[in-house]
């Protein structure tokens, strides 16, 4: 079995990474709700 020649170029591992890490920033936003974060009460108020 031959490795994949894909990651030769380190222009090609930049982008691979960089849009698998984005993808992975992408969808715990989309779970977590990025929107929700901002409707809650502020815990500070009774201090």
């Amino acid at each position: 079995m031959g490795k994949i020649h894909i990651f030769r170029s380190k222009a090609l591992r930049f982008l691979f990474y960089t849009a698998f890490y984005l993808s992975i920033l992408l969808a715990l936003l989309y779970l977590y709700g990025f929107k929700d974060s901002f409707t809650g009460t502020f815990i500070y108020n009774d201090f």
